[in-house]
């Protein structure tokens, strides 16, 4: 599935709020606001894993993940799974880089395959499915 170019554009406003919400072993959801939550490509969205130990446990034991991003009055919403957990190269790299700007840096970086993605926004579209 391929991540619609205003959906991505949202998601890489570094001004808009992003949640990344993953499930423990026994069901009990867990929400973060992941600033570093992007989407490099149309293909898969990501997540600078900074000082997530539950997150990470949770992706560890259970692949499914969701991810809301809001600004203003536009909100998209990205469900999907782990595709890979990277502790090197370019991806890392150039992630490590934008949060080096911030001074901070990550540890790995989650990459997440969308499955469904849905418009939050408030309105007649709320919880439709774009794709």
């Amino acid at each position: 599935m391929k991540i619609p170019k205003n959906v991505m554009d949202l998601f890489n406003n570094p001004e808009a709020t992003k949640v990344l919400t993953s499930v423990s072993t026994d069901g009990t959801p867990h929400s973060i606001v992941v600033g570093s939550i992007m989407a490099p490509s149309e293909d898969f969205f990501c997540a600078a894993e900074i000082m997530m130990k539950t997150t990470s446990a949770n992706l560890e034991s259970n692949p499914k993940v969701t991810a809301i991003a809001v600004k203003g009055m536009k909100s998209y919403q990205i469900v999907g799974t782990v595709k890979a957990h990277q502790t090197e190269g370019e991806l890392f790299d150039n992630v490590n880089a934008k949060l080096a700007e911030m001074n901070m840096a990550c540890k790995s970086v989650w990459l997440f395959e969308p499955i469904e993605i849905f418009d939050e926004s408030p309105g007649p579209s709320a919880g439709k499915k774009i794709v």
